[in-house]
């Protein structure tokens, strides 16, 4: 899984962190009035600048569009490799989270203006559970740092996923589906990428002989021979009931 921040989009995250700004922003002023709102809001203010300068998340990225001549040209070389189906049981038996990523703008917007409301009334909520809300002038602002710590934690996690699955417009056509992982238990590697050295893990796969459903092989000009190799390498490594197709782009590469 790769670090989000070395992946091919430039705006990856950052179109995330600013909708965060933007809508606190339009909600700071209305929430300001009373004591424990404002608290809350300029809480999230930090929240905010650490979800921006905090390490990403490691991105497993997968496409439900599984012959597209843009992707083969992009991610592989030249159109010499393969693509591989998985089948669903893969993300569940290996404990895996999948979300779709989000290129609409007006979904992006509405997500992330939710996202901030919701997370002050769960503060308000909080607090009125805790009976500090009514009356709160008389009440100290450190009297309300556990239900900051609450909904604060909340809103981080939520808003560190969605700033991981908004992408720019422009890359919709891959239609990309990522599996997020946030942990920080795995050892970072590093692949040399020319200009810099990229960051990943090795997340550990259970059962992959049973996890592959389809083998689609791209337009290479020795498909014949790459799909016998191809034969020849899962049946030594005991993968099998795995579909394997050519792919039919006449693509002189």
């Amino acid at each position: 899984m790769s670090n989000l921040f070395y992946l091919n989009d430039k705006s990856e995250y950052k179109l995330g962190v600013e909708l965060l700004k933007k809508h606190l922003n339009n909600y700071k002023d209305g929430f300001s009035v009373l004591k424990a709102t404002k608290y809350f809001t300029e809480a999230l203010e930090s929240a905010i600048q650490f979800i921006e300068s905090n390490e990403s998340m490691f991105i497993l990225s997968l496409t439900a569009n599984n012959n597209l001549l843009s992707q083969w040209r992009g991610y592989t070389n030249n159109g010499i490799g393969i693509n591989l189906g998985l089948k669903k049981d893969f993300f569940k038996k290996n404990k895996l989270k999948i979300f779709k990523c989000i290129y609409d703008i007006d979904i992006q917007d509405k997500m992330i203006s939710h996202l901030v409301s919701e997370s002050i009334f769960l503060f308000v909520g909080i607090c009125n559970d805790q009976g500090i809300f009514e009356n709160q002038e008389k009440y100290e602002l450190k009297d309300f740092d556990k239900a900051v710590t609450i909904a604060g934690n909340i809103f981080m996690d939520r808003a560190i996923l969605a700033c991981s699955l908004i992408k720019n417009s422009h890359f919709m056509e891959e239609d990309e589906w990522r599996v997020v992982y946030s942990n920080k238990e795995l050892e970072i590697n590093f692949l040399n990428r020319g200009l810099y050295l990229k960051p990943f893990v090795k997340y550990p796969i259970k059962d992959i002989e049973d996890m592959i459903s389809e083998i689609n092989i791209g337009p290479n000009p020795e498909q014949i021979l790459c799909e016998i190799s191809i034969k020849a390498f899962l049946k030594k490594n005991k993968i099998m009931n795995s579909k394997i197709s050519c792919c039919e782009i006449p693509y002189r590469n």
